[in-house]
């Protein structure tokens, strides 16, 4: 443990911040979220073959065979639902229910549906009766459970870390340096982060299970996996710190806004652009209507901050769908289709223990500046060399034989074409890394430039940023067939890099 001692306020300025320690009870909530997420992305793995291919397909499998076009549409349907629906469990949280309680809500909707899933995906005469009902009725009720939980289980796993007064201590070096909440909490993130992609690696276990013994099987591991995310939670609950809901502040600053406007009442309202380290509070008395709409101005900066994340999460989710499809027209030599995906998820365990224990501290030591904004910057950056390399990987596919533009059409024992799946490695590195800094950062700001009653909602507006990028991805479906997807990639990539510029250049004055 780092030896404290006491220094006045003028010499602590000096001294560069680094992490406190963190209560056990952030680990357990952490361990939660890991087998959640290892539910959730065990069970979408195999949606892209699921939809797409026929069951008795030689070469990848399948069970519905609705085709690549419904099946890309299919997927970011259900991922709009996704991240809509934590605005529902968010509100109810906040204001009425409690995150604990809504937790519990959300895991026993979501051991409901994959247990449907699992029902009819056992055998191919239900692909043909009660395969695409049952699909539909279960990620129904999965979006639903996922709306739930996600947002509350962050803002549940913040709550678990109370704000201590920053202390100077002495490091193992003799290095004296002060304790900082801010850098805690973004240790917290980091390492939650890497146990979600560590969870994510559910999906090579199922893909593998869906190629060798079927999909009723492979859906039962991400069942085993939410019911042990429903134990660890329940085991842990009388050591957490739970808070009743207060009501949300949003619609009395909303009230507020609109009684000001009306009454042509002049608001002094805080700078735009400028962020605060310590976010507005509405606990400590009850705030007047000129704090309420601060409060609101404030949230509505973080979310014009936040917009980008539209794009970035579109490139995102091609992993899910298109970039599984991609791998199919390529050599595979043996491994699943949909098992390249887990790269992203390997890519992010290492890089980012890296990052957050190298290049972190490195920048601190040397006092270069590295704010969430800028983070963003670098991952936004990162996502676009991302795409454009999938768009030339896409071309090599194409002009690359025995089947050329039409790959997924080859004859049984000639194709796929003559391309190295290998090479999507670098797509999922650069997609790991723009995870890193900027999703990371995303979270990190949505909770700690938000007051206590609107943590969990404003983790669910920004959440719901991907929806908009969930329905730029339907739009892109209706063209996602070949031999169009160079068009597609490159059109998402020139979108993502003019996304990147016009952050960069409208937030070079924003200070963290």
């Amino acid at each position: 443990m780092p030896f404290e001692e006491e220094k006045s306020p003028s010499e602590r300025g000096e001294l560069r911040a680094v992490r406190g320690s963190v209560p056990r009870q952030v680990w357990l909530v952490s361990v939660v979220i890991f087998f959640e997420r290892a539910a959730y992305y065990g069970v979408t793995a195999p949606f892209q073959n699921y939809l797409q291919n026929p069951p008795h397909d030689s070469i990848r499998p399948g069970a519905l065979g609705l085709g690549q076009s419904v099946a890309t549409a299919a997927s970011y349907a259900f991922l709009f639902l996704i991240y809509t629906t934590p605005m529902i469990g968010a509100v109810l949280a906040d204001c009425w229910i409690g995150r604990y309680r809504m937790i519990q809500i959300g895991f026993s909707i979501y051991i409901v549906a994959i247990s449907i899933l699992v029902a009819t995906a056992f055998s191919e005469d239900m692909y043909h009766t009660g395969g695409l009902p049952g699909f539909i009725v279960s990620v129904l009720l999965l979006g639903l459970g996922v709306g739930f939980t996600k947002p509350n289980l962050l803002a549940f796993m913040g709550d678990q870390y109370a704000e201590p007064e920053n202390r100077v201590v002495k490091l193992k070096n003799g290095e004296e340096a002060i304790t900082s909440h801010e850098v805690t909490i973004q240790f917290i993130y980091n390492v939650n982060y890497w146990m979600v992609n560590l969870g994510s690696l559910s999906g090579i276990l199922t893909t593998f299970i869906e190629k060798s013994h079927g999909f009723g099987y492979a859906y039962l591991i991400p069942l085993c996996f939410i019911s042990a995310s429903v134990a660890v939670l329940l085991a842990g609950s009388a050591s957490y710190v739970t808070q009743s809901p207060s009501g949300n502040i949003l619609p009395k600053a909303l009230m507020a806004m609109f009684k000001r406007k009306t009454s042509r009442a002049e608001v002094e309202a805080p700078e735009i652009g400028r962020q605060t380290t310590t976010p507005p509070s509405d606990s400590a008395h009850n705030p007047t209507p000129t704090e309420l709409v601060a409060v609101l101005r404030s949230c509505l900066v973080l979310q014009v901050q936040h917009a980008p994340f539209s794009v970035l999460l579109l490139c995102g989710d091609l992993m899910g769908n298109n970039l599984i499809t991609q791998a199919g027209q390529m050599q595979t030599h043996g491994l699943p289709n949909d098992i390249m995906m887990n790269l992203n998820s390997i890519s992010v365990m290492i890089l980012l223990p890296l990052i957050q224990g190298w290049i972190y501290p490195l920048f601190s030591k040397k006092r270069i500046p590295f704010s969430p904004i800028s983070r963003i910057s670098v991952g936004l950056l990162c996502s676009v060399l991302a795409i454009g390399y999938t768009t030339g990987i896409q071309a090599l596919i194409y002009s690359s034989g025995p089947c050329f533009s039409e790959p997924l059409v080859c004859k049984v024992g000639v194709g796929p074409n003559h391309v190295n799946v290998g090479l999507q490695t670098p797509i999922y590195v650069f997609l790991a890394l723009a995870e890193i800094f900027a999703l990371v950062a995303g979270t990190e700001l949505a909770y700690t430039q938000t007051p206590a009653s609107m943590k969990a909602i404003v983790q669910a507006i920004f959440i719901l940023f991907g929806a908009f990028g969930s329905l730029m991805g339907v739009g892109i479906s209706f063209a996602s067939k070949d031999p169009n997807m160079v068009v597609v990639y490159g059109s998402v990539a020139g979108l993502m890099l003019a996304t990147a510029v016009a952050f960069t250049f409208s937030t070079t004055r924003l200070k963290n």
